[in-house]
């Protein structure tokens, strides 16, 4: 193979998904080996065995946050060139994908050819955000969000996150655990935990709060 072909890793829990981003980087001439992970301790066996030139993950995946997995990424390779490719729109995540200085940002509800824009713009030294994503992020850069309360965001686990976002669409204590196959003494420590972090005092006002945030929507 030739040397200037680059190794990609796609990160991704969805077959079809990577399926689709393979085909894209396959029409891209200086891509070459291309390996694909559906978990985050899959990606970390690989990138502890293989050197990558540039990775594309979502930030969900079954075991790891995307989040953790790029600051793995970024403790073996302070230069590692990263691509997030992700559905969440919501204002808290774009805010914390912008601290993460990942090198580009594609929605998945993006345009395809966008993806193919977002690896040649990395792959030159340049960074790319998808048009869908620059849009969400100029009215979250008009919400004025404060420090402190995107410090409260980030504090926030994927599970509590889950929670939040059930509690946020109505479920109760029971379905919220059967949703999230957990118990419900976990779903009420959970609760818990996100009234003390978003410092809510009833469970209206945690909901309110999260809107607010951008952590859920409406």
């Amino acid at each position: 193979m030739n040397s200037d072909k680059i190794n990609v890793l796609l990160i991704d829990d969805h077959e079809l998904i990577l399926h689709g981003i393979e085909h894209i980087l396959e029409q891209i001439p200086v891509v070459g080996t291309v390996r694909t992970a559906r978990s985050g301790q899959e990606a970390l066996e690989l990138i502890g065995r293989t050197p990558f030139d540039l990775s594309i993950l979502d930030i969900e995946l079954p075991d790891l946050s995307g989040f953790d997995l790029i600051g793995h990424l970024r403790s073996r390779d302070p230069q590692a060139r990263i691509i997030v490719n992700t559905m969440h729109e919501e204002i808290w995540n774009i805010h914390r994908l912008m601290d993460c200085g990942v090198n580009a940002i594609i929605l998945k509800s993006a345009n395809a050819e966008e993806l193919r824009w977002a690896v040649e713009a990395v792959l030159g030294g340049e960074t790319y955000f998808c048009r869908r994503f620059r849009r969400f992020r100029r009215i979250s850069e008009r919400t004025g969000r404060t420090g402190t309360e995107l410090a409260d965001c980030s504090a926030l686990t994927q599970r509590e996150l889950d929670v939040l976002r059930a509690i946020a669409k109505g479920y109760n204590t029971g379905e919220i655990a059967g949703l999230l196959f957990l118990s419900e003494n976990t779903i009420e420590t959970h609760r818990k935990k996100l009234m003390l972090k978003l410092g809510a005092r009833n469970m209206a006002e945690l909901v309110v709060k999260a809107i607010s945030l951008g952590i859920v929507t409406v």
